[in-house]
Formats: C-alpha cells, structure tokens, sequence
C-alpha cells in the first residue's frame, strides 16, 4: 500500500464565510475525526492534495499527516474518509480525515478489475461489467490498490461473481459473494426492416366525369346537390309573311 506525507495547518475560524476565504487562499477546508479524538478543523494544500489522491492507491491511500497548532507540529497516520467535490468544475471543496492505527482493520472500498478478453465477445458478444468496486476489512497496509478478475474464459451468456474473486492474503471480502461482476451479453438484434411504402393513390384526372350514381340515385339522374347545366333554347326564327295574291 502506498504511503504519502502531506502538512496541513489547524484553523480556528468556521463557518461559510471563513471556509470562502480559505479556498480563495489556494486551501482546501477538512476536518480530522477519529481515536475518540474532538474533530479538529484543518487548512490542507490544493494542489499536494491533489497529489495525494492521484497515487495508484487512490482513494485509501496512507497519509502521513503533518499537522500545525500553535506552532507545534504533531503527526499523525490518516486515510481520506470523504470528499466533496464541486458539480460543474470537479475541484475539490472539501476532505474529511480520519485517524488510523496501523495495528487495527478497516474497512475499505477497492476496485475491480477485468482482464484478458473473453471467448465470448470472440463469439460476438458484449462484455458488461455491472460491479466495479468491493467492500474489504483488512489492516491498513495490507489493502489491496485493486483486486484482478480474469474472464477469458466466459462464453455468451456466462458471468462471474463476487465469490470467484481470487483470495488475497489477510483481505475479508465483504460484499455480498453473490453480486455479478460481469457478465457476456448476446448482441440486439437489428431492427426489423421497416414495412413497403404504399402504392401511391391514382392521380385525380381533370375534367373526369363524376363516379356512378350512388346506391337510390335514378340512371340518368344528376345526383342530390348537383344542378345539371342545360343548354339554352334557340330563339325561334320570325314566321314568314304570307305572299298576295
């Protein structure tokens, strides 16, 4: 387990205001609990933070954590217990502390990782992995930076579970053995090809006589609502006049 020194300095001032302006001095604001200990409020460097969380260990990295108060400077061996970080920016806006013993276990969140490439994606599969990390007890140097699970082996179909996990000497595995870590899914299917377009309707044709008279409509008659155009009467030629004799 990777180990790390970093210095922080005790703040009297708290509260929203106070917590402002160490974070405008380029500080991040924590707080140190544990060993029956009243919590103590604390200055830490933005950037060694930084650094300290960006270890192979991550998150249960060892801190040895060099503390000043009141012009003394005491040690202490400490593990990040939370972060608060910022939605939008991801900085870091606040770390909470708390105070380890190396003789005695704790409790702590490791990854998991996959390795080698399953038969079954060879197959056309897809590999998903449900679980990424694992809840263990163990000393503190003895936590793992992550723990390996092979799944070259799994076919289409198949999965692994927390009890396949490989053992690790003096590690107590606390999540619950049947969780699925990963499984090989079968590919969806395409979607259906969508249906053939219906045929287009008949154009409508221009001057076409209208359809045939509806069902009770007399042969010849115009249909109810039309008015049927009748060509006028020619004007009647003046009768000749008759010739004397």
């Amino acid at each position: 387990m990777e180990r790390i020194s970093l210095a922080a300095t005790s703040r009297q001032a708290i509260g929203k205001n106070a917590v402002k302006k160490v974070r405008q001095a380029g500080l991040v604001p924590a707080v140190l609990y544990g060993q029956g200990r009243t919590p103590l409020a604390l200055a830490v460097d933005r950037r060694a933070l930084a650094g300290a969380l960006h270890t192979g260990a991550g998150r249960n990295v060892l801190i040895d954590l060099r503390v000043t108060r009141d012009g003394e400077e005491m040690t202490d061996t400490v593990m990040i217990a939370d972060i608060q970080h910022d939605h939008l920016r991801r900085d870091v806006l606040h770390v909470d502390l708390h105070h380890i013993s190396l003789t005695e276990v704790v409790e702590a969140r490791v990854p998991v990782v996959l390795a080698g490439v399953p038969t079954g994606v060879t197959e056309g599969g897809i590999l998903e992995q449900h679980l990424r990390e694992i809840t263990v007890r163990c000393l503190p140097m003895a936590i793992p930076e992550h723990i390996t699970m092979n799944v070259e082996a799994l076919h289409v179909g198949g999965s692994v579970h927390v009890r396949d996990l490989p053992a690790a000497e003096g590690v107590e595995i606390l999540t619950s053995p049947d969780e699925v870590i990963a499984t090989i899914v079968a590919p969806k299917e395409e979607a259906a090809a969508p249906a053939e377009a219906a045929a287009p309707a008949e154009p409508e044709v221009v001057g076409r006589e209208a359809a045939a008279p509806a069902e009770g409509e007399a042969k010849g008659e115009p249909a109810a609502g039309r008015v049927e155009a009748k060509a006028p009467k020619a004007e009647a030629k003046p009768a000749k006049a008759e010739k004397k004799e």
